[in-house]
């Protein structure tokens, strides 16, 4: 799977991850974008396998601690674009039930009552065909699937998703569009860095525009 370099300098980089790629596996052996890498680079935050777009990483101990730093005080901006099952007519969505920090499944995608914790999504509705939506979403919290649980709590589950959407619509979806993925992306990661902005942007993939034709 091909991984694009985006941005780069002495600290820390930006790449895009494919769909279908695991930020690491317990096996060094399975493909991960820490294996293809190399040279022991430090996570600072994850895209789940399924999920594809902007990853940052650091270079260093020091840039991994002030990076990981800016992504728990909520300093770095995150985008995501997601295709979403059904129409939805609000201009705008805002999801704050609250949710478990581990994975789960589409019978409970809260996970159990003692467990959650405060969450909160908000997502601009960019355009809809009656079937799918499409939507820009930003998340304030980083609970593990959260877009993910959150649209499937909404009775709008992204499109593709092995675990929180229907495993027979997601094939009909597959068969129809000669495509497998699930379609989440993240598309914008805004951060600062030693006094400057950097602001880095990843084109959304065609089969998201594949999706709305006819």
């Amino acid at each position: 799977m091909e991984m694009k370099t985006l941005f780069e300098n002495a600290d820390l980089f930006v790449i895009e991850k494919p769909s279908g790629l695991s930020v690491h596996n317990d096996n060094p052996s399975d493909p991960s974008v820490l294996t293809l890498l190399g040279g022991n680079p430090f996570l600072v935050h994850r895209l789940d396998k399924e999920t594809s777009g902007l990853l940052l990483l650091a270079k260093n101990k020091v840039a991994a601690i002030e990076l990981a730093n800016q992504f728990q005080n909520h300093r770095i901006k995150k985008i995501y674009h997601a295709l979403l099952r059904g129409a939805i007519p609000e201009p705008s969505v805002h999801w704050q039930w609250a949710l478990t920090d581990k994975a789960e499944g589409r019978k409970n995608p809260q996970g159990a009552v003692s467990e959650r914790k405060v969450c909160d999504t908000k997502g601009r509705v960019l355009k809809t065909n009656g079937y799918i939506s499409m939507l820009e979403v930003q998340i304030k919290t980083g609970r593990q699937h959260q877009i993910r649980k959150h649209a499937a709590i909404a009775e709008h589950p992204v499109i593709g998703d092995p675990r929180y959407n229907d495993l027979k619509y997601n094939e009909k979806i597959a068969q129809r569009f000669d495509t497998k993925r699930m379609f989440l992306h993240a598309s914008l990661l805004e951060f600062d860095w030693k006094g400057k902005k950097v602001t880095m942007e990843s084109t959304l993939p065609a089969e998201f525009e594949k999706l709305f034709v006819t």
